[in-house]
């Protein structure tokens, strides 16, 4: 059933999916309405939206792209997913360390940097988005640090980081998910709240560990809340802003190349402009999943990046198509 806007009540279900990149909404068919949410689509030009009548799921799993391969196998997905949800309500001082080293140990050794990646990732639409947010976040850091050959004790407190970057969401209850520029209370908060919260874990996490969960929205620029200035932030928290910032947009319903923009307009801003050449280094210009137009008329998704960054394998049709001058097809444009 349809439902005016300012009719709606926190619990509704979504019955459509709703995208609108200029109102940052990327609403998903199933997905439980919240009042932060609600009060999104009242400042939209949306009147009215579809409602479920009867009240099933809460959210759902989906890959970014679904004629993609993922970038992990789904069943491994899942368990490190499951060991994060775990970790995230019920935390203590043995599960966090156990549960921390093991899923780094495994993304350490699963994740071979030696080829380019298709950076297609699972998303969830509901009470499980920060959980699946967290490892992609993870896994994008574990590929940077990898290709710049971070020692393996650095490597793992990066990515220790990267996993908990944002359990402050989980400790509210309420995740923001472009948090880098907004002014809603959990995104202001969530990293102070866990900060507190983790205290009793000095003897268990580095401390450097739990002062990047505290810094984690500091700017490259020096304007952030804490006012720490380039490379006075942690080195944790400004490789793991550009894969946060990546992860989040995409989430939201920005295109690959739309969040790769975004972040290469805020380099030197918010972000550290060396990490960020990192990101798009591992992208190509054309990230995974960009949609294309080729100079021999077809149109297709991007799959990955090559060693030449503007040549990318393109999909058309189930075919891999090679760009460049070896094949004489190069990309037209960008279709967004």
């Amino acid at each position: 059933m349809k439902v005016k806007i300012n009719s709606l009540t926190p619990g509704m279900i979504v019955g459509e999916d709703i995208y609108s990149l200029k109102d940052n909404l990327n609403l998903k068919k199933g997905q439980k309405l919240d009042q932060e949410t609600i009060d999104q689509l009242l400042r939209s030009d949306i009147i009215e939206i579809e409602i479920a009548e009867s009240e099933t799921a809460v959210g759902f799993i989906q890959k970014n792209f679904e004629n993609l391969p993922n970038i992990v196998d789904e069943v491994v997905y899942s368990k490190w997913i499951n060991s994060i949800n775990d970790l995230f309500h019920h935390f203590s001082k043995e599960e966090i360390y156990v549960s921390l080293n093991n899923i780094t140990e495994e993304i350490y050794k699963i994740l071979d940097v030696k080829e380019y990646f298709i950076l297609n990732f699972m998303n969830s639409f509901g009470n499980d988005s920060l959980t699946y947010h967290s490892l992609n976040t993870a896994i994008i850091v574990s590929i940077i640090a990898k290709k710049i050959e971070t020692p393996y004790i650095m490597y793992k407190q990066t990515v220790k980081f990267a996993l908990i970057h944002d359990i402050g969401y989980a400790m509210l209850d309420e995740r923001i998910i472009n948090d880098f520029e907004s002014e809603e209370k959990n995104a202001l908060i969530h990293n102070i709240v866990a900060y507190k919260k983790l205290q009793d874990l000095k003897a268990t996490l580095n401390h450097e560990i739990i002062e990047s969960v505290l810094y984690h929205h500091e700017r490259y620029d020096g304007k952030g809340k804490f006012h720490l200035k380039g490379e006075k932030i942690p080195p944790l928290v400004r490789i793991t802003q550009v894969a946060d910032a990546y992860t989040s947009l995409t989430e939201l319903g920005y295109t690959p190349y739309q969040a790769l923009s975004w972040i290469l307009k805020k380099c030197g801003f918010i972000f550290d402009p060396y990490y960020v050449s990192l990101l798009y280094e591992i992208t190509g210009y054309y990230p995974t999943g960009t949609k294309v137009k080729l100079s021999n008329g077809t149109t297709g998704i991007v799959l990955k990046r090559n060693e030449i960054e503007f040549f990318p394998e393109v999909l058309v049709d189930n075919e891999t198509i090679k760009t460049g001058p070896d094949t004489n097809i190069y990309i037209k444009e960008v279709i967004e």
